[in-house]
């Protein structure tokens, strides 16, 4: 093999690699014999490369004149081969999209890729969702059921059930039809200003000649477009049709935002970088091309003319701020665990951890002092693990030796056994909280490594004297702030209800004719002040406690 590697081409082209007849892989390059060479050292480390070389018995190329036409042939071979290892084939048949086909009386369609002529909305990433909007069409839009449309003189049953309104009968005229039709396209593509004054119009027609049934089919209608319309006038994003590719290590995210809003997201987990362009070219070879891409990262040339020969998309690279933190918000929900582990050892330069606690503390100025404790496990949070701590043996606004304290309650009870041993304990704070935390830890002799993470800089500090910015390694980023965050969120509402419940036995002591039995009763079923007056009396007799307290109350605050 390797001497038949040597033996290519120092020529831009395509090259395939072959076990007799069938193809396994299929790529590009500017210099085909470097490109081979390539694989063959990298099938010494990674794994997919492996595979490739040592399964095939023979490799081929095409010499091209440019690197564009290397693609085109790349994308056109990989779609007739379906090669094993090409990721492209996964996508090049089309995810699932809805067709309004072009017949006298149209109809809608579940179909993947270049199946059926019509005008196509999506994709869908699951044929489930395509399926779900094509039962709403024939539900709101009444669009013929049977495909091909025979001549009836009765209707089938999906007439009298409500789901078509028999166009194979004669029971609706065509340009009624067409009105549903263009209804039904307003619908998948958003655009409900240019046919909601039209079935305004009809829905009068209706009215005057009493055709009740037909008004209140055409009222639904214009109630799910109207709705429509004011889910995007609240959608608040930028763009109208965009496709988003967003990378962050090895994950690629793709995002379809329609009609202003966000609607559809998948996630891919990449083998190297040379399968971004493959993924996108693959994507697009069958599925319709939108108004905007989006990426946050390049795209070579070759792809932009690509896709330029396809369609007329405008290319944006790089996110703003808003949509970024909302694709963060759906992409981080994704990450697989092994994608983390490989970021802790990169990174980190640690195994991975399977179960983080995270620590803050709140209080009210200098009063009111809590702290929370919050777990994750490989990959999200485990609320049923959530302990919150009211600190005990510090009077004056101290958060170092508050932190001391809470560590130290938990440091016990871990040493004990009554709760399952972290790997890393995570705390809100600087170099500071960090030290102490460390001596907690080394007190006890506990098998945690600990991590502080600073507010403002977001910088991550290790016990090993690493200063990592977080923002520079998204994947971590996603999953310490989401820690920290929560344990701020936590240690937070604690405080609070400790405030509001404290607010309400101080004002209870001072109200007269309310003994300890009934200050009792409204601690357990009232968390504050708020809710005892919103009670209804009713709701106040059956515990026993006269209505008028409320006003009482309300005297005293007034």
């Amino acid at each position: 093999m390797l001497e038949l590697i040597r033996s290519a081409p120092q020529a831009c082209g395509v090259y395939l690699f072959k076990k007799g007849n069938k193809v396994l892989y299929v790529g590009k390059a500017k210099n085909i014999r470097e490109r081979l060479l390539q694989h063959y050292k990298q099938a010494q480390e990674n794994l997919k490369e492996r595979s490739i070389v040592s399964n095939s018995d023979s490799v081929d190329w095409i010499i091209t004149k440019n690197e564009y036409e290397a693609l085109v042939l790349e994308v056109d071979l990989i779609q007739l081969h379906k090669p094993k290892y090409n990721v492209l084939h996964k996508y090049g048949g089309g995810y699932p999209l809805i067709v309004i086909t072009e017949d006298r009386f149209p109809t809608v369609k579940v179909v993947r890729g270049a199946q059926c002529e019509g005008k196509a909305f999506g994709p869908f990433f699951t044929a489930k969702k395509a399926y779900k909007v094509k039962r709403l069409i024939h539900k709101l839009f009444k669009l013929r059921t049977c495909d091909p449309m025979p001549t009836r003189k009765e209707p089938c049953m999906d007439y009298h059930l409500g789901l078509c309104s028999g166009p194979c009968a004669g029971l609706i005229k065509e340009k009624d039809y067409m009105l549903s039709v263009r209804s039904a396209q307003s619908l998948l593509s958003g655009q409900v200003s240019e046919v909601l004054p039209e079935l305004y119009q009809k829905l009068e027609e209706y009215m005057r000649n009493l055709e009740f049934e037909k008004c209140a089919v055409l009222r639904d209608q214009i109630r799910s477009l109207e709705k429509l319309s004011l889910g995007q006038n609240v959608s608040g994003l930028t763009y109208k049709n965009a496709d988003v590719f967003y990378k962050m290590g090895r994950m690629l995210g793709l995002f379809l935002i329609r009609s202003s809003k966000l609607v559809d997201k998948d996630v891919l987990i990449l083998e190297g970088e040379e399968e971004v362009e493959e993924v996108i070219v693959g994507f697009y070879y069958s599925n319709p091309i939108p108004e905007t891409i989006l990426l946050n990262f390049e795209l070579s040339e070759e792809v932009q003319n690509w896709l330029l020969q396809k369609g007329k998309p405008t290319f944006l690279f790089g996110i703003e701020e808003n949509l970024e933190k909302l694709i963060k918000e759906n992409l981080g929900h994704f990450v697989p665990y092994e994608v983390l582990r490989e970021e802790f050892v990169k990174v980190l330069r640690i195994t991975a951890p399977s179960r983080i606690e995270g620590f803050d503390v709140s209080h009210f100025y200098g009063n009111y002092t809590v702290a929370s404790c919050v777990v994750w496990e490989e990959g999200a949070m485990n609320k049923r693990r959530y302990r919150r701590y009211r600190i005990k043996t510090v009077e004056k606004i101290d958060d170092y030796a508050s932190l001391e304290e809470v560590l130290t309650r938990r440091a016990i009870r871990l040493k004990e056994g009554k709760d399952p041993m972290p790997d890393l304990w995570l705390i809100d704070g600087g170099l500071a909280h960090l030290t102490v935390a460390t001596k907690v830890r080394d007190r006890y002799n506990l098998p945690i490594k600990v991590l502080s993470l600073a507010k403002g800089e977001e910088i991550l500090y290790t016990e090993f004297g690493d200063k990592i910015p977080l923002k520079d390694h998204p994947i971590l980023y996603r999953v310490f702030g989401q820690i920290r965050d929560e344990a701020h969120r936590f240690a937070l509402s604690y405080n609070r209800k400790l405030r509001l419940k404290e607010g309400l036995k101080d004002v209870l002591s001072k109200i007269k004719g309310i003994g300890e039995v009934k200050r009792r009763i409204i601690y357990n079923n009232f968390e504050n002040l708020y809710e005892l007056l919103k009670a209804e009396e009713g709701y106040l007799r059956r515990l026993g406690i006269n209505p008028s307290i409320k006003q009482e109350i309300e005297k005293y605050i007034s």
